[in-house]
């Protein structure tokens, strides 16, 4: 009986997963509101209607999925912060996991950005908490190593190279992931690291040249 039911969780539990992978994998190619349940179902060899069987709705299928992304981000800093071996190690490990993360699942990756909007009001509150408190560890890292940068200044650079890092969910490159990774790596650092230029008073940014 016991290994009976066992069995029957671990079969639930897989057929679970199933349907979040081909949710997460529709859902960033077609988005949230042109892939229906049924094309979901039949990703995974079932009807529609047995995906209400795990999930009680597609927008609850959606908040699994979003709550997957940023689960998956959250352990990646909580890694870099725990593994760090000091300010500079540690701002590394954060922008070197992170370009892990987005490079190696891209379709989790994409979901937060593209459909955050179709949460539901109280997931979207919780999510997008858990993301801000992220991005303040994020920040607190630079400012460790950028003691020259407000709060304010650092949450916005932390954002700025987080976007850069996450923009390669939608992108088809001939480059190998080594390639891409490097890549990503180097620019994410650099916007973190480069001073910003130096201001003065009175100084006004010029403007583009008419039709320029």
């Amino acid at each position: 009986m016991n290994a009976a039911r066992s069995i029957g969780g671990r079969a639930r539990t897989s057929r679970r997963d199933a349907i979040l992978e081909a949710a997460t994998r529709l859902f960033a190619e077609r988005g949230f509101a042109e892939t229906g349940v049924d094309d979901i179902g039949e990703a995974v060899g079932i009807t529609g209607p047995a995906v209400y069987r795990h999930f009680a709705s597609k927008h609850d299928l959606l908040v699994a999925v979003i709550e997957r992304s940023v689960r998956t981000h959250d352990e990646t800093t909580a890694r870099a912060l725990a593994e760090s071996r000091g300010p500079d190690d540690r701002l590394a490990k954060l922008v070197h996991f992170t370009a892990d993360a987005c490079i190696d699942d891209r379709a989790l990756t994409a979901i937060y950005w593209q459909e955050r909007r179709n949460l539901p009001p109280d997931a979207r509150q919780e999510i997008d908490a858990l993301h801000r408190r992220m991005m303040d560890e994020w920040a607190a890292a630079l400012r460790e190593v950028r003691p020259d940068l407000t709060g304010s200044e650092a949450r916005m650079a932390v954002h700025a190279a987080s976007a850069l890092l996450q923009s390669v969910a939608n992108r088809d490159t001939s480059l190998s992931r080594r390639a891409l990774h490097e890549l990503l790596e180097g620019m994410a650092l650099a916007a973190l690291l480069t001073p910003a230029p130096a201001q003065h008073d009175g100084e006004v940014a010029p403007r583009a040249a008419a039709g320029g």
